[in-house]
């Protein structure tokens, strides 16, 4: 069966930026900025984001595409000892990211529709999440998202994903802007662009600010070792890996930035907590749009935001499993899309109903305790196959000369912060 291949180069970037962007970007970027000082935390982002995020993703796609192959055959492929087991285990992971995030976008989708027949508006935002959250009602809206994600996967490489991505990116970004424009209007917006703009150098320095800056940037790019080593094996020898890289990175965090614009004026004008965390999205805002004037409209065109962010994720995560079901099993794309979608409901339904098994099971699991080592596993995979093949790999169709650093980057700096990141997670989840 022949690999299928992106399209163009404009249609891997869109699908790359959309595998890349998700709720974090919208909901997790500005929660964290705004617990660790605004600009204080945006400075360390961007830093990091070019010193090793960029990295990542050549690392990853390199991978991808000199093996021809998702993480089972990528790893074997590259002489990893056990790469076929390895493989296996960060596609388990991201069976289990995908059963958990497709319940939050079950309630995103919620949301945007209470928030377009105007439902949304006149109810208490905590009561509203308070009766969604954790019922069977979410568990029918997870299972409206899972079968949306199989439609797009279903259709293919470049029919759908890349088709998809090609509209649900720049509808984005253009959703985004409106909002945020919107939001620097308001009374008042000048204290939350004050915020956001005007770094605390003392927190802009903090050990723990970079920690987490480099948490949220390397978790954000994707780069776990699953989906962009799949993205990577849809590429041609022409495509330049660089300098889509750049322009993944890039569009990655014009979307997280241009996100702290919507929310801290919004948040500040109306008085409001900018650290709000894992409530911002689902209470603090709505609260926001209640008191705006056309508040029922900024509040539609949010959560539809949000909806597109998801989807483009959730997109990026089912194909990681789909394609090992159709280089390994030899399935059919659209059989595969369906009944894998279907085990990923079977797992992650129990989280519509339990908090416990939503947060400690899966999302623990699969994002603190194994998720990184795929980043790490992807890396150690590509040492293995050789750091000058690999640089000869990286080379080919670059438009620009890759700097030899590259080599020494990728082989000691780049894995040596995984494991930084790593034990930094499990010193913070111990209480550390």
């Amino acid at each position: 069966m022949a690999r299928e291949t992106w399209g163009s180069r404009v249609g891997f970037v869109a699908a790359a930026v959309g595998s890349a962007v998700g709720l974090g970007n919208i909901w997790m970027f500005p929660w964290r900025a705004g617990t660790l000082g605004g600009a204080a935390f945006l400075i360390p982002y961007l830093i990091l984001l070019f010193a090793i995020g960029v990295i990542a993703l050549t690392v990853e796609w390199t991978l991808g595409r000199s093996t021809k192959g998702g993480p089972i055959v990528a790893f074997q492929k590259a002489g990893l000892p056990g790469g076929k087991y390895l493989g296996l285990l960060v596609n388990i992971v991201m069976v289990m990211i995908f059963a958990f995030y497709s319940l939050v976008l079950g309630w995103i989708l919620r949301y945007f529709i209470a928030a377009l027949t105007g439902e949304l508006l006149k109810t208490h935002p905590g009561a509203f999440f308070e009766g969604l959250a954790f019922s069977k009602e979410a568990m029918i809206w997870q299972f409206v998202v899972i079968m949306l994600t199989v439609a797009i996967v279903a259709l293919g490489v470049q029919k759908g994903i890349e088709k998809a991505n090609k509209i649900m990116m720049p509808a984005l970004f253009a959703l985004l802007i409106i909002l945020a424009v919107r939001s620097v209007t308001l009374p008042n917006a000048y204290e939350g662009l004050k915020f956001y703009l005007l770094p605390d150098i003392s927190k802009a320095l903090a050990p723990k600010t970079w920690m987490i800056a480099l948490s949220q940037m390397f978790f954000s790019l994707s780069v776990l070792g699953n989906t962009m080593v799949v993205y990577g094996s849809y590429l041609k020898e022409k495509d330049d890996i660089p300098l889509s890289a750049v322009a993944t990175a890039f569009g990655d965090t014009a979307v997280a930035v241009t996100a702290g614009f919507l929310i801290f004026p919004a948040v500040f004008a109306f008085g409001l907590e900018p650290g709000a965390g894992p409530g911002l999205v689902f209470v603090t805002l709505p609260m926001v749009f209640q008191k705006m004037s056309g508040g029922t409209f900024f509040a539609t065109l949010f959560f539809l935001l949000l909806l597109f962010a998801g989807l483009s994720s959730t997109v990026s995560m089912l194909e990681v499993y789909v394609d090992s079901a159709i280089t390994k099993l030899n399935m059919d794309r659209k059989k595969a899309a369906i009944l894998l979608g279907l085990l990923t409901f079977i797992i992650g339904a129990p989280s519509a109903l339990s908090p416990y098994y939503f947060e400690s099971i899966l999302i623990n699991i699969s994002t603190v305790y194994i998720g990184p080592l795929g980043a790490l596993i992807a890396a150690l995979a590509l040492i293995k196959f050789g750091i000058e093949k690999a640089y000869e790999e990286v080379k080919k169709g670059a438009l620009f000369e890759v700097p030899t650093f590259w080599k020494p980057w990728v082989k000691y700096v780049y894995p040596a912060v995984i494991v930084l990141i790593y034990l930094y997670t499990i010193y913070g989840m111990l209480g550390g």
